[in-house]
């Protein structure tokens, strides 16, 4: 043991930082046992301002563990919430001895986990974690218990008792033991009351019956703050965005919670913004119009190839974590920037537009639609559905904003997956007569064949998908595999027109569905009374 580790200045380091660490977190439990010569504990409670004065001079601790005194019934039955006024526990101390066994834990205050309707998620009692939810989903751990430990933010107390009108008060004592310190540590015997701001510590100096003791116990003060504000309040967060150009050309911008003559006007943003929708299906929708979760819907056009225009005024639904997102890609207009024509034609003239005009938009209609009509004519889908675990590769499935390897790969793999993966073997293969090794699109070809299609083309376009799909390789193509090569050749892969090539694949796939609804005739209304063969 050092001379500075007897004499706790580690721990007064911490008492000096109030407790406070990184991420605004500050400890007001703990129980620290390293060994009978080195002990340590932290205790917490709340003073009414009124009687501040009362426990802000000395070392004592107002509450210990065990004794918060709440409730409190006397010797002639009168009871109180609080056995002293002005004093309230935050922590309760919590034993049980069952027959089986003895169980004890700390609960925290309930009037504390209420004012902010925590969300309480964990394994056990002493392994436990409470979150604040805002309106939009969002959570954020205010209180991290653990079983010598529990963590409180600082944020969330001081809005608690800034409201309540009381002080926080995180109580402290440290204890260490040493046989016979050396003589040249000089060590001064005694006792001192320290008295800095909003912290008060004895430390004493001594001999023990044998060791010598440096004891630490003492507080420190949290107090509210100035001004009473809560999360319940509503400020102004509505963001600033790119409105056009003033006659020098500097940039313009329009807070979008600016209503006044601003309803129609528009403001642009680059394709990149959409992809951390699209990258968690689970938890967002994006098509044509919107982009959407549990917790708020925007209007957008997602029908123009290079940007997504956005009516100004839409942009003040957004929480403000998702308009400082959007902020991030605004782009100033170009000549040429507006609307699509199927955005006008639906979302402001009430006519429902007949298609998409982006090829993934387009792919996604195309398909359900396909396939609908193709279950209309035989009586069952060419593309089997999506168990509920793949659903969202259908909603999550998009085009590429930039020429990124790993982007490619994933959504090359998911129009594989809708389509080539996805066709349905069991039904084709029905009046055939096949190889046993023939599969997936051999047996659609064969399938096609027997019914007087021959497209080779056709068939050249899915093998070499499907090759480039065989040669993935941790979200790359492989080097060796042969087939793969030939199918990077064949739709002429570079690392700098990704984009383009992913959108060819979108435009072919579309090319598929509309050659087989023309030579099957998929438009009659009417289904056959038995499977094609």
């Amino acid at each position: 043991m050092t001379k500075d580790y007897f004499l706790l200045q580690d721990k007064i380091k911490e008492i000096e930082s109030k407790f406070i660490s990184p991420g605004g977190w500050i400890k007001i439990y703990e129980k620290e046992n390293i060994s009978t010569d080195d002990t340590g504990a932290i205790y917490c409670c709340l003073i009414a301002n009124k009687d501040l004065s009362t426990y802000n001079n000395d070392d004592h601790w107002p509450l210990v563990p065990g004794s918060e005194g709440r409730p409190s019934v006397y010797g002639d039955n009168t009871y109180k919430s609080y056995d002293t006024d002005g004093l309230e526990p935050f922590l309760y101390y919590k034993s049980f001895s069952l027959p089986e066994k003895n169980i004890s834990y700390l609960d925290i205050s309930e009037e504390f986990i209420l004012y902010f309707r925590l969300y309480e998620k964990g394994e056990s009692k002493d392994n436990r974690t409470f979150y604040y939810i805002d309106d939009y989903g969002e959570m954020d751990e205010v209180i991290v218990v653990e079983p010598n430990c529990i963590m409180l933010k600082v944020k969330y107390l001081k809005e608690y008792i800034t409201l309540r009108e009381m002080n926080f008060v995180v109580s402290y004592d440290y204890m260490r033991l040493m046989v016979n310190p050396p003589s040249n540590w000089n060590i001064k015997y005694g006792g001192e009351l320290v008295k800095n701001g909003d912290i008060v510590y004895s430390h004493h100096i001594k001999n023990v019956m044998g060791p010598t003791q440096s004891w630490i116990m003492g507080k420190v003060f949290f107090v509210p703050n100035a001004e009473k504000k809560t999360h319940f309040d509503s400020p102004d967060i509505n963001q600033e965005f790119i409105i056009g150009h003033d006659d020098e050309g500097e940039l313009l911008y329009e807070n979008c919670g600016n209503t006044e003559g601003n309803h129609f006007k528009l403001t642009f943003f680059s394709k990149e913004v959409l992809n951390k929708y699209y990258n968690d299906p689970s938890k967002y929708e994006v098509d044509g119009f919107r982009v959407s979760s549990k917790y708020f819907s925007l209007k957008i056009d997602n029908n123009k190839a290079g940007y997504v225009p956005v009516f100004l005024t839409n942009l003040r639904f957004l929480p403000l974590k998702e308009q400082l997102h959007w902020k991030q890609y605004n782009l100033p207009p170009k000549k040429g920037m507006g609307m699509s024509k199927t955005y006008y034609t639906t979302m402001i003239e009430g006519n429902w537009a007949k298609q998409p005009e982006t090829a993934d938009l387009f792919f996604k209609s195309r398909y359900n639609d396909f396939n609908a009509k193709w279950e209309r004519k035989f009586g069952w889908k060419l593309y089997k559905p999506l168990s509920e675990k793949d659903k969202y590769l259908f909603t999550a499935l998009h085009k590429i904003t930039t020429n990124n390897i790993k982007a490619f790969c994933e959504q090359t793999l998911t129009i594989v997956k809708l389509t080539i993966d996805r066709i349905n073997e069991k039904e084709i293969s029905k009046g055939l007569v096949l190889d046993s090794t023939i599969r997936g699109i051999g047996k659609f070809e064969k399938y096609l064949e027997e019914n007087g299609m021959v497209v080779p083309d056709l068939f050249e376009f899915l093998r070499n998908l499907q090759n480039l799909r065989s040669g993935l390789i941790a979200h790359t193509f492989s080097e060796t595999n042969k087939d793969c090569k030939k199918a990077i050749e064949y739709f002429n892969i570079k690392e700098d027109n990704l984009i383009e090539v992913s959108e060819e694949i979108f435009v072919k796939s579309i090319y598929t569905f509309n050659t087989l609804e023309t030579y099957f005739g998929l438009d009659s209304e009417a289904p056959s009374s038995e499977n094609q063969s």
